[in-house]
């Protein structure tokens, strides 16, 4: 069991990816799910290399366009409705930050 951040609006700072690592550092288990508009940052390669310290990083594949599903980075996994759900059983913390 462990925390999952589920990120629904583009982050202007490193402040939940901060957390996030901090959670990870004191032995948490951290997932992170990418959903509606924060989708594109599993596209930046420098961001999605910096969460090396989760146990997965995840996007909601319907909430992807286009573009993004051209320039997701590789490790990133995606997701449908049910795989959201699986997440969330499979943790015992949810963090929800827009």
């Amino acid at each position: 069991m462990g925390v999952l951040f589920v990120i629904s609006e583009p982050q202007d700072s490193t402040t939940v990816f901060g957390v996030a690592e901090r959670m990870a550092r004191s032995g948490e288990k951290i997932d992170l799910l990418f959903t509606e508009e924060a989708c594109r940052h599993v596209c930046d390669p420098e961001l999605v290399g910096s969460l090396s310290f989760a146990g997965g990083v995840y996007c909601l594949e319907s909430d992807l366009d286009q573009a993004e599903r051209e320039n997701l980075v590789e490790g990133v996994r995606l997701l449908d409705y049910s795989g959201w759900v699986e997440l969330v059983e499979a943790n015992e913390k949810i963090v929800s930050w827009a």
